[in-house]
């Protein structure tokens, strides 16, 4: 190996744990956010913190992506097939059709973000698997599809579990609501692993404009 490649890689890898240590950050904060009770609301109060949380992920994602070119180019520069296989988490969806059945979370929450992101989750790992099998790649059609389905499931799920909480719009006449989301445990779902995944499908639409502006099909060397 010579220097000039051994010392690209040595810079990919401390980028590569500077964002392991920023996203560690990240987490703990909203691990002892949630500890103590910061996202939790009375019925008829808007779940506040939760909505900071998701305004200021983006914009410190767009003031950081716009403002420093080096960030930007190792965004783009991320292997799509990861940031794909990344969505595979999101099978764990399943687990609010479970909740449902035990009468924790309405069912139209439930449903839709569960079913959602099962279907992003299986697709995922079809769409990782023949982006590394495939010489000729896979249609930039069929990637842009999924990474909208996927966007757009995330933007449902939240907007419907805030509008299920205690005494909202979509709440069931039965009282069952969607409370549990921004009590911890689960906060860590809609405060840390929405927000996280869901800047994977921003960050794959920048690679698909920037790197594929012109690709019919998208083939990962």
């Amino acid at each position: 190996m010579n220097s000039v490649t051994a010392e690209g890689n040595s810079r990919l890898d401390k980028r590569h744990l500077i964002t392991a240590g920023i996203i560690t950050i990240w987490l703990t904060l909203v691990i002892s956010l949630g500890l103590n009770n910061a996202y939790t609301t009375m019925p008829n109060q808007a779940p506040v913190t939760l909505i900071v949380s998701f305004i200021s992920t983006y914009l410190l994602f767009t003031i950081v992506y716009t403002g420093f070119p080096a960030v930007r180019e190792y965004l783009l520069g991320l292997d799509m097939r990861f940031l794909i296989m990344l969505n595979s988490w999101r099978m764990i969806g399943i687990g609010f059709i479970m909740l449902n059945m035990f009468g924790h979370l309405p069912a139209l929450f439930a449903y839709i973000a569960g079913v959602g992101d099962a279907l992003t989750a299986v697709a995922a790992v079809f769409l990782a698997f023949n982006l590394m099998k495939r010489k000729e790649g896979i249609p930039k059609r069929t990637i842009w599809r999924w990474n909208a389905f996927g966007l757009i499931d995330f933007i449902l799920a939240v907007t419907i579990g805030i509008l299920t909480r205690s005494d909202a719009l979509l709440m069931q006449s039965n009282g069952i609501n969607s409370d549990m989301m921004v009590a911890f445990p689960m906060v860590i779902i809609p405060g840390f692993l929405v927000q996280l995944l869901s800047l994977t499908h921003i960050i794959i639409f920048l690679q698909l404009r920037n790197n594929h502006r012109n690709d019919t099909f998208v083939k990962i060397k």
